[in-house]
């Protein structure tokens, strides 16, 4: 019961990741930083720490219980998570919602999910339910290369009458780096919470925290460390671009608003996969992380046919992204198989 619990507040989380940067597509008049410098410090700060401030007992007491050396690892771990996801919001403006979704989630599904599995669960590697869970992680990462070859395909197709080797050209390979980079930066996130888990145990059996909130004692310390490459990262890119006054534009307040409802989707994404991993146990940052990446491409590619990414996109294209998107969803099956035979 519990695997499948888990597994259902995995998705949860995922349908969270895969919809919580909808709102940028409807930001004007703001340039990168202003969006995003907003967004990261209601993001990183206010909301996932406040969140913790407010609902853990013994949150900041707890550290003092934690080997430095963990914390260190963790908020660095979380530093370059905090790095990562800069590189995906620039990836975002360069190859659009759907592309970006499946290169960085894929990467970062990739390696976020066999570091940790390698860390912790390395010993059920030639046994028939891990045999399961690394055939299902790599069915994933088959499907999204699936997934980002139909973007590629759809690229091609709406800008056939260019140049080649043109501007749009030279923007898409330099999105499609920026993206792999962005998600093994990214992959920072997982296996921060997977070396940190020591911390989790700590809130829960000292202080009384119920375990599905416990996981918040990881997190504070995850988003501090991103907190730090982001917000530090934007505070530059506004001051080097001169942009301050872009918070000042009329439709400022608006998008402010858009911006903290990006953050509060976040962190509900990143929450809820908590709530599941620990649900799921020893496998829950390898198995868990794995559907939560994987289903946050389904609901972004749906989303990016919502907004008309694929309104101009060959019939390949589209039935090419089909096929990525059966894959994934195989994947998770087969990831959910092998967890319910590893209990």
């Amino acid at each position: 019961m519990d695997a499948i619990t888990g597994i259902a507040w995995t998705v949860l989380g995922a349908v969270f990741l895969g919809t919580f940067a909808l709102p940028s597509k409807y930001v004007k008049n703001y340039a990168w930083e202003n969006t995003w410098g907003v967004f990261f410090f209601f993001g990183m700060l206010v909301v996932p720490v406040g969140f913790a401030c407010l609902t853990v007992d013994g949150l900041w007491d707890g550290y003092a219980d934690v080997p430095w050396p963990t914390i260190l690892w963790v908020m660095g771990l979380g530093f370059l998570w905090g790095c990562g996801f800069c590189c995906w919001g620039f990836g975002l403006s360069m190859v659009g919602l759907s592309l970006g979704y499946a290169l960085t989630m894929g990467t970062m599904a990739l390696v976020g999910s066999m570091v940790p599995f390698f860390l912790g669960s390395a010993e059920m590697a030639l046994t028939a339910p891990g045999m399961l869970v690394l055939g299902g992680i790599l069915i994933c990462i088959v499907g999204v290369g699936i997934n980002g070859y139909a973007g590629m395909l759809r690229e091609k197709s709406v800008t056939a009458g260019q140049t080649e080797g043109g501007p749009a050209k030279q923007t898409m390979l330099l999105g499609l780096l920026v993206c792999v980079v962005a998600g093994v930066l990214s992959s920072g996130l997982n296996v921060a919470f997977h070396v940190g888990k020591e911390i989790g145990t700590i809130s829960k059996d000292q202080f009384g925290n119920p375990e599905w909130l416990a996981g918040m004692a990881v997190w504070n310390l995850i988003f501090l460390g991103g907190f730090l490459a982001s917000v530090g990262f934007s505070i530059f890119r506004l001051s080097k671009n001169r942009t301050w006054n872009g918070f000042l534009v009329e439709g400022s307040a608006r998008n402010v608003v858009l911006a903290v409802l990006m953050a509060v989707g976040h962190f509900l994404c990143i929450f809820f996969y908590g709530v599941g991993a620990w649900k799921l146990g020893d496998l829950g940052t390898s198995v868990g992380f794995a559907i939560f990446q994987s289903g946050s491409l389904i609901i972004g590619n749906g989303l990016g046919f919502f907004t008309g990414e694929w309104t101009a996109a060959s019939t390949r294209s589209k039935a090419t992204l089909l096929t990525g998107l059966a894959t994934l969803i195989f994947g998770i099956v087969v990831l959910s198989l092998g967890k319910a035979l590893s209990t």
